[in-house]
């Protein structure tokens, strides 16, 4: 299934919501906060949205209401980054350019996830996406984190299609991606089956309208790394042991009518 099909399944429901815009948005940016991370088939999204779309508004940038994602993420050349998610370590960063395909902007972003697990969120504005960082990069990523960043290099690039909602009561944002691709030196993997749902809390809260109506569908919480398992799939080489029951199920909710996964 392609995202304009995809596109044209949702396209009708999205038009039901009420839509914020960015400016609108700025009250609930949540850099620091708890995820709750879902994964499940796409033939589940349509149902998801019905449920939610009297609670939430939902960014507008442009007619479609939803947006194009394009991301470089960068590690050290042994996958210092990879591996400490691998091993579970609290502590963990992940580095990334990130290109806003609909409002033209770029951001250098920095995620944190501390031993509480809380997600700590810094970014910095960017001309555009680096392929090699610049000396305003390394400094910036030098002081924000205890990395070196002269050893990083760019390690794989994320493309998806996003939406982004806002709870109309609590502090509360939700995104959805889907059409995931993964991609680096020519080797590309995508996931056109999947759905990884994002709910962004500045605390857990049980009154979450997205939590309610995932756990109606019977989807149950799963934290997923789109970093982790794009690089396990694309470098096959690299170690994996511990997103093996997690690949396993993805592939099992891409055989919901759709090809296990696609690469070249």
């Amino acid at each position: 299934m392609s995202e304009n099909i995809i596109a044209q399944q949702i396209i009708p429901v999205l038009q039901t919501f009420r839509p914020i815009t960015l400016a609108e948005m700025d009250s609930v940016k949540l850099l620091n906060r708890m995820d709750t991370k879902f994964v499940f088939p796409v033939s589940k999204l349509l149902p998801f949205l019905e449920l939610i779309k009297s609670e939430y508004r939902l960014l507008e940038t442009n007619p479609l209401r939803y947006a194009d994602y394009n991301s470089l993420y960068y590690d050290t050349p042994d996958s210092k980054l990879y591996f400490t998610h691998h091993r579970g370590k609290s502590g963990r960063y992940k580095i990334r350019f990130r290109s806003y395909n609909d409002t033209k902007m770029f951001f250098l972003e920095i995620k944190h996830k501390n031993n509480k697990g809380r997600t700590d969120k810094s970014r910095k504005r960017k001309e555009e996406i680096e392929t090699v960082l610049t000396q305003d990069s390394i400094d910036y990523i030098n002081r924000k984190t205890t990395l070196d960043a002269t050893k990083l290099e760019a390690k794989l690039q994320v493309q998806f299609s996003r939406l982004t909602f806002v709870n109309n009561d609590e502090n509360e944002r939700a995104t959805i991606d889907f059409n995931l691709r993964f991609s680096h030196n020519g080797k590309e993997v995508g996931l056109p089956g999947i759905v990884v749902a994002e709910i962004k809390q500045s605390k857990f809260s049980a009154k979450s309208g997205a939590i309610a109506a995932l756990r109606t569908l019977k989807i149950r919480e799963d934290n997923m790394s789109k970093y982790c398992i794009g690089t396990a799939l694309v470098y096959s080489d690299i170690k994996q042991n511990n997103f093996k029951q997690k690949i396993h199920t993805i592939n099992k909710l891409q055989n919901h009518g759709i090809p296990r996964y696609q690469a070249a």
